[in-house]
């Protein structure tokens, strides 16, 4: 994969889409395959295709549209060890133009890939178009008038590109990383709010982002938030409670999962936002860390799900996950292969411990 990418690109862009990907096609659906036989092998009730033919987690939106180059790198991701990572991001440079669906050829190799088995498909969370700092203009002025105009049109790429995903056989829709980690953490509202934009507003054009992007999706097709803090080699972007907008996220939004990172309470914050949890979505907890190497304590598991479950009113509004992928991007956290598939062997045993087979 590494070589089929130019250097500096973080997304399909025109120079890849003139390449042949048939050798790298053959290498993913292989890879994809042993992938989600080990997944149901370690007990979890939901798998994915890894994101193996996604050179970032983001790129099921932007390696479909034309209009995007790769080359702002951005220092905002920060570690245990106190250093900043830097990152090429995806940067707005004329209008957008849908000239592919690749989450569609994603559903339609896991429809058979997964046996039957539930699986995944994931998309951005729409609400991270709001992000008041996006460049939405290219050097030539092309592009679009401002952020509000864009997130208009993101969000109908958006909704058509999930259609496809679902006709092509995706019961499962899983929106990754929303607004609302900028939005408690102090750092990251100063400069939003020496820019010009008001935390209040912010939280509101988030909301509404997130409940537009669901519009005509079939009422048996579960939806998901997968609430990240960011994930690149074991570093993070945001940390604070959400306990500021909790009852807005968990209470308002329309979703049937939230899945929250949750492995470092000190970044974090308590578990006392799962109270908001709305009627009929579950909240999936996610206590154990891509991070690290350190493989967690299962009865700590168990006790941190305990305390969760007192407050959420009761266990079965509860799941356990991961805090997030284990390589969100093509270069992976600090850990490797043999404790990813340990750490995913745990959360089977917890989740079977805790609720059987669902």
């Amino acid at each position: 994969m590494e070589a089929f990418y130019e250097p500096g690109h973080s997304a399909v862009l025109e120079e890849e889409r003139a390449k042949d990907r048939g050798e790298l096609r053959t290498r993913e659906d292989e890879a994809i395959l042993a992938a989600v036989q080990r997944q149901i092998d370690c007990g979890l009730d939901v798998v994915t295709d890894g994101e193996f033919r996604r050179w970032m987690y983001l790129n099921s939106f932007y390696d479909a549209v034309e209009g995007v180059r790769t080359g702002k790198t951005i220092d905002a991701f920060r570690n245990a060890r106190g250093e900043t990572m830097r990152l090429n991001v995806h940067e707005i440079v004329g209008r957008l133009r849908p000239i592919d669906s690749p989450a569609a050829r994603e559903a339609a190799f896991m429809s058979e890939a997964s046996g039957g088995h539930p699986f995944k498909v994931t998309f951005p969370a729409a609400s991270l178009f709001t992000h008041p700092l996006t460049t939405v203009t290219g050097p030539d002025g092309s592009g679009y008038e401002d952020v509000d105009t864009f997130v208009e049109h993101a969000i109908q790429i958006e909704r058509g590109l999930v259609a496809d995903a679902i006709e092509a056989g995706a019961r499962y829709i899983q929106f990754d990383f929303p607004l609302y980690p900028y939005l408690v953490d102090p750092a990251w509202i100063e400069r939003f709010e020496a820019a010009g934009h008001p935390l209040p507003g912010l939280v509101e054009k988030a909301i509404a982002a997130d409940t537009a992007v669901l519009r005509e999706i079939p009422n048996d097709v579960t939806v998901g938030l997968h609430i990240c803090r960011g994930n690149f080699r074991s570093s993070w972007m945001c940390e604070g409670s959400l306990e500021p907008i909790a009852e807005r996220i968990f209470g308002e939004l329309p979703y049937d999962a939230f899945l929250v990172e949750w492995d470092d309470q000190g970044r974090d914050g308590g578990f006392e936002p799962v109270r908001f949890l709305r009627d009929g979505s579950v909240l999936v907890m996610g206590i154990v860390s891509s991070k690290i190497r350190e493989l967690e304590n299962e009865e700590d598991l168990i006790r941190r799900l305990e305390e969760a479950a007192k407050i959420a009113g009761g266990m079965e509004r509860l799941a356990i996950s991961p805090q997030c992928g284990f390589a969100s991007v093509m270069i992976g956290n600090e850990t490797d292969e043999d404790v990813q598939w340990r750490k995913l062997e745990l959360v089977g045993r917890v989740a079977d411990r805790l609720w059987g087979t669902r």
